[in-house]
């Protein structure tokens, strides 16, 4: 790129354009993972073209979860043998694939094979969409951009069910394709990842792309970045049982695994598929619970935007534990009003009670713990372990996704919501005390220190007078 182009375009824009491309391909997944919400209802009208089956309904509901986990494990192998940048091409082409199989659907099987494709896309963008972010961009930009990820899956929900309450089930999918292409197009402009270079021994191009993303003013971080990885190559001969008892490969999946643990349970996916169910059993079943979802849909999207001044703001354990403290506070105070109206003291039995409560557990959803995963997932995995890492952490993750959609139909009819809630209460305060306890700061700090945090390494020398003197020469 020559000095005028590269004068033009500032760092910060070259990385604001790197999150667009992957935000925009995350939106169009959001889209996806929405979409049976307005789907399902169309094809049980009589007039459908596609009648469904009570089991058929349930199948193109449950299978994407199936198909997230082959995503899951197939996208370390793209992301180490391919590269970050070819790895996101291979990602959009089930998510395309899935958008033209609905728009053509003439049967079940036809729809059925296209969750999965959506499913396997699914499943491989949550990996791969913190990785490049949190590779391609500088520390103090880092965490607000991550936490457009959130942001853009929302709104990709929100979008796809505005569209879906207009207009029928395939011009909506012929929509939603458009996000996808977008992301395509501007991939190509995309470099390759600098640590993927980096790590695969190719460092003049790991600097000059770094130099490219970053500009002159963060080269003590590409110093860090080469010298760990020139330590990392050299040798070969990698003991693998010692690799899984190094802190820095187990230390990040736990920590990890806990956000995970803490921000289903706290009610991210039960809120999002069993939302009028909830708020019928909270609120009662007078209120209107499709307006009041709409209402929660709207808390989350407006949230989503103050998270990125807040992660931007504040340090990862503050936003963290302020967002889990206040979502433990309100299923508290949920099952207390709840429990209360049940045994008939109806001192406090004011429908606004219960809408104030359900809007602050949206809130500190959005502002804090839906966030701080992609945020978490973008910057502790050392570079060596990162694709397994988190192909480990989102394979388990996934199970706890499966776990939490299951069971709440069972658990509400055998405990009750106040029960329920007291459950989740209970395990997002396991998941509480031991993220606060290995859960390191990493605000502010590059990959390579966080890194060093982990391997129990205080600092890095800068030592790469051989690669430049070769670039000079």
């Amino acid at each position: 790129m020559s000095d005028q182009k590269k004068k033009l375009f500032s760092p910060f824009v070259k990385q604001c354009f790197v999150t667009a491309t992957v935000c925009m391909n995350v939106l169009s997944n959001g889209a996806a993972y929405g979409f049976p919400a307005i789907l399902l209802p169309q094809l049980k009208q009589p007039d459908s073209p596609i009648p469904i089956s009570k089991s058929e309904e349930s199948w193109i509901a449950a299978v994407v979860t199936i198909a997230m986990l082959v995503g899951n494990f197939s996208m370390p192998i793209f992301m180490e043998k391919l590269g970050r940048k070819k790895a996101h091409f291979m990602v959009m082409l089930p998510t395309v694939i899935g958008w033209f199989l609905i728009i053509f659907a003439t049967s079940v099987q036809n729809l059925i094979i296209a969750r999965i494709m959506h499913g396997l896309s699914l499943g491989q963008i949550v990996m791969i969409r913190a990785v490049i972010i949190g590779e391609y961009t500088s520390p103090k930009n880092r965490g607000a951009f991550l936490t457009l990820i959130s942001l853009a899956q929302t709104s990709g929900v929100f979008v796809v069910h505005l569209m879906g309450s207009l207009l029928k089930w395939q011009t909506t999918a012929a929509i939603s394709v458009v996000f996808t292409v977008l992301s395509f197009m501007m991939t190509f402009f995309l470099p390759e990842s600098p640590s993927w270079l980096a790590n695969n021994g190719k460092y003049e191009e790991c600097q000059k792309h770094f130099e490219w993303l970053r500009g002159a003013d963060e080269n003590e971080e590409l110093k860090e970045l080469i010298q760990a990885r020139m330590k990392h190559n050299a040798s070969k001969n990698v003991d693998i049982k010692a690799a899984l008892k190094q802190l820095d490969f187990y230390k990040p999946i736990i920590v990890s695994l806990h956000i995970s643990l803490i921000m289903f349970f706290a009610g991210t996916i039960t809120v999002a598929v069993y939302g009028t169910t909830i708020i019928a059993e909270i609120m009662g079943p007078d209120v209107d619970a499709h307006f009041w979802l709409l209402c929660l849909d709207s808390v989350r999207i407006v949230t989503s935007f103050l998270a990125v001044y807040l992660v931007r703001t504040f340090r990862r354990r503050t936003v963290t534990f302020g967002s889990v403290g206040l979502c433990l506070l309100v299923h508290i105070l949920i099952i207390t009003h709840v429990t209360l109206i049940k045994f008939g003291v109806r001192i406090f039995d004011y429908f606004w009670i219960p809408a104030i409560l359900m809007n602050l557990q949206c809130f500190s959803l959005s502002a804090g713990l839906l966030p701080i995963n992609n945020v978490i997932t973008g910057e502790i995995f050392p570079l060596a372990h990162r694709s397994v890492g988190i192909s480990i952490t989102t394979t388990v993750a996934t199970g706890f996704h499966f776990i939490v959609l299951k069971t709440f139909p069972y658990l509400l009819s055998e405990v009750g919501i106040a029960g329920v809630y007291g459950i989740y209460a209970t395990v997002m305060t396991y998941g509480l005390i031991v993220t606060w306890v290995i859960m390191p700061e990493t605000k502010g700090r590059t990959l390579q220190q966080i890194e060093n945090r982990f391997k129990g390494v205080k600092g890095t020398a800068p030592e790469l007078e051989s690669l430049n003197n070769n670039n000079k020469a």
